[in-house]
């Protein structure tokens, strides 16, 4: 399928009215809601315990935790549908964003869960203030449409995803890209230049299947282990990511997704 109509594919997705002759979403990837409470860890549901609430379906490990959650299910229920805690937290950019089951936090009996690990990290650092966006968000933002995973070559894991905006339009939400090959292995091993061109390349990819280029990102956010080493390539951070800006963070992470990986890049684009 060309880029163009692969295009056409994920805006039909993305705009198309939820209210379809379709299965129920599964919800937070199939983890049991009641498991965070009761185990207090992340566990995978089983598909002959599944539950439909809220025009949802939501697995759980066992039937016990099937039959708490039927008597009480906004007890157990992750806030925002079960849609990223920090997305709809993001004010005007405020949008629904898919989760990843291991990012997550309980805070006064409620269940909040995020994309990505990193993006809990921030959470975490002040949950009241982004539990009062949130919440004020979420009127507008709950009747968005869902969010679209890109697919490849982005990679698997967090997903790209295209997400439409509270304030209107779309966006391209891609990485964090490592630098990966296309067999999915490390390259550059010890050399950050070999590694940021890499990651560059893989953003710019991810970028033209969802319809923008590089020209198009309004914010990055570059993880890596030791800043002072990426601030050696500022020619090439500029050549694919733009000048530095406040919309352009770095965040020290003493580990990244892979051993091997030296810097790894989150760049969000407009998509027209």
């Amino acid at each position: 399928m060309s880029s163009a109509a692969l295009v056409g594919l994920l805006f039909a997705t993305v705009l198309v009215p939820a209210a379809r002759s379709e299965e129920p979403r599964l919800s937070i990837s199939g983890y049991d809601p009641v498991a965070y409470f009761t185990d207090g860890k992340p566990v995978p549901g089983k598909s002959e315990f599944e539950y439909l609430w809220h025009k949802l379906r939501w697995r759980f490990a066992n039937g016990e935790h099937r039959d708490l959650f039927a008597k009480d299910p906004d007890r157990y229920t992750p806030q925002y549908d079960g849609y990223c805690a920090m997305g709809a937290a993001n004010d005007a950019a405020a949008h629904k964003d898919t989760v990843d089951p291991e990012a997550w936090a309980i805070v006064d009996g409620k269940l909040y869960l995020t994309h990505m690990r990193q993006a809990m990290e921030s959470w975490r650092q002040n949950p009241a203030e982004y539990i009062k966006k949130a919440d004020e968000n979420w009127v507008a933002v709950k009747d968005l449409p869902e969010p679209v995973i890109i697919g490849p070559p982005c990679a698997a894991s967090p997903p790209s995803t295209l997400v439409a905006l509270r304030g209107g339009g779309h966006w391209a939400v891609v990485g964090p890209e490592a630098a990966r090959d296309e067999s999915g292995n490390i390259i550059g091993k010890g050399d950050m230049g070999a590694q940021l061109e890499q990651v560059g390349k893989n953003v710019e990819a991810c970028l033209k299947v969802a319809g923008a280029s590089l020209s198009d990102i309004i914010e990055t956010r570059t993880y890596v282990a030791d800043p002072d080493q990426l601030a050696k390539y500022t020619d090439l951070r500029k050549r694919y990511f733009g000048s530095a800006s406040p919309d352009r963070t770095i965040v020290q992470r003493d580990r990244l997704s892979d051993p091997a990986g030296l810097v790894e890049v989150m760049a969000f684009a407009p998509v027209q």
